[in-house]
This record gives structure tokens, C-alpha cells and sequence, in this order.
């Protein structure tokens, strides 16, 4: 199971709370099923690199993802270079419905967003 999870604000303060569910899920799923998508630098590789909460960053190349109406058709293409055909889920952290929409346009099987109340599952 191949799994994204998107956090788009990227303060220290929301990395943090992610702890728990982070180990939790690469526990569940393996270290190498995880992936993390953030709009800004990934702190788990910086700031919070010693506390040892390790996570694969996955990188778009795409600088503010999902902040940028254009990424809306960048997004469907994004794993084209990439060894993953789609993921098998994606876990939106954040609740902006442009941001959301953009998300939604990577290839998934199942997708968790809390936008919209709950609506774009």
C-alpha cells in the first residue's frame, strides 16, 4: 500500500502533531509505503531531524505546491517520472478547498480530506 500524505501549512507546530501518526502508519505499512508532500520545506529532514521521525519526502518539483491554480493541471501528471503508477491513498492534513481540488487530480484509489466536511472522500 503506497500512501500520501499532504500537509500544506508546514509550521514546525503542525510537523509536530504529525509524530504519532507518522510512526503509526510507516509501522502499519513499512517505512517505504509512506510518503509526505508538503507546500513548504519538509522539517522531518531539518529543523526536527532529531527526533528521528523519518519520512519519504515526496518531491514535485513544484515549488508552493497546491498554493497555485496551475498546479490544478500539473497534479495529473505528477507521478509520470515517477516509479508509482498511483497511490493506493491520500490523506489531506489541511481543509482549503483549492488546495484540496489540486490534490485530488494525483492518481489515488481512495483519497481522505476533511474539506468540505468530509464531502470530497
Amino acid at each position: 500500500m503506497k500512501m500520501l500524505m499532504y500537509n500544506s501549512g508546514g509550521g514546525l507546530g503542525d510537523s509536530i502533531q504529525l509524530f504519532d501518526t507518522i510512526t503509526s502508519l510507516k509501522k502499519k505499512f513499512g517505512e517505504k509505503n509512506v510518503y509526505y508532500l508538503s507546500s513548504h520545506e519538509n522539517h522531518y529532514e531539518k529543523a526536527l531531524k532529531d527526533y528521528n521521525v523519518k519520512i519519504e519526502n515526496f518531491d514535485t518539483n513544484i515549488k508552493y505546491f497546491g498554493f497555485r491554480l496551475k498546479h490544478f493541471f500539473y497534479s495529473k501528471n505528477i507521478l509520470k517520472n515517477k516509479s508509482l503508477q498511483k497511490f493506493d491513498l491520500i490523506i489531506d492534513l489541511q481543509s482549503k478547498l483549492r488546495n484540496t481540488l489540486i490534490l485530488k487530480k494525483i492518481p489515488h484509489n481512495n483519497f481522505y480530506s476533511s474539506t468540505f466536511n468530509f464531502k470530497l472522500c
